[in-house]
């Protein structure tokens, strides 16, 4: 069976294109005067709860932070029996990371010569700080915290 051609069925002018190409390029170029670029998100939706947006990456137009290059993509998950923090930093060592944590919150400190990124996140849950076990490994960080369970049944006080 052929389909019959309509008259909207016009030819594509593919020169468009090229145009579009080259205008997206000269954008990019504006942006980071030839420095790759790199912007991403993602998504964590918890049932029962409105979806949550992580942006990572970096813009330098736009970028304020004195991590150097990007911002770094961070996730938190929130299991039974303990919170776990991965974060993405690239190029980083081990020696050059510091983290502090509370009930509520992890501090990651990044120190690159002169230069610290310093990132505050709160936690889905109350953990136990001297839990706290990281991992670094191909610019990977992995910060696992201990839950703190919560009681709630009353404890009878005699």
């Amino acid at each position: 069976m052929r389909r019959k051609r309509s008259s909207d069925d016009a030819p594509i002018d593919f020169d468009i294109f090229d145009a579009m190409i080259e205008d997206l390029i000269e954008q990019i170029e504006d942006i980071g005067n030839g420095i790759p670029a790199m912007y991403g998100f993602s998504i964590t939706k918890r049932p029962g709860e409105e979806p949550e947006i992580f942006e990572f990456g970096c813009c330098p137009v736009a970028d304020t932070s004195d991590y150097p290059g990007q911002k770094p993509l961070l996730e938190v998950f929130e299991m039974d029996d303990c919170v776990q923090v991965v974060a993405e930093l690239p190029d980083v060592e081990k020696e050059n990371i510091s983290l502090d944590a509370t009930e509520n919150t992890l501090v990651i400190r990044v120190h690159i010569e002169d230069r610290t990124y310093k990132e505050t996140i709160e936690l889905p849950a109350r953990v136990d700080p001297t839990s706290a076990t990281a991992s670094c490994r191909n610019g990977i960080l992995e910060v696992t915290l201990t839950r703190v369970r919560e009681i709630k049944t009353p404890i009878k006080i005699t």
